[in-house]
C-alpha cells in the first residue's frame, strides 16, 4: 500500500508529548502518529463508529 503525506497543525505542548511518547517507543514522530491513527481507526471499527470496510 502506498504511503501518502498528511499535514496536521497541533499545539506545541501536544507535539512535545508526542515526541516523548515516540521516544519511549523508539519510533520517529511520523511512525508514532501512524500507529496512533491505526489504533484509533481499529477502535472505531470495533465500536461500530465506522464500518469495517470503510476505506476513506
Amino acid at each position: 500500500m502506498a504511503k501518502i503525506t498528511v499535514t496536521a497543525f497541533i499545539e506545541e505542548e501536544l507535539k512535545d508529548d508526542l515526541k516523548a511518547l515516540a521516544h519511549k517507543d523508539r519510533r520517529s514522530m511520523s511512525q508514532m502518529i501512524a500507529v496512533l491513527i491505526e489504533r484509533a481507526i481499529e477502535a472505531a471499527k470495533e465500536n461500530g463508529e465506522i464500518p469495517s470496510e470503510a476505506k476513506s
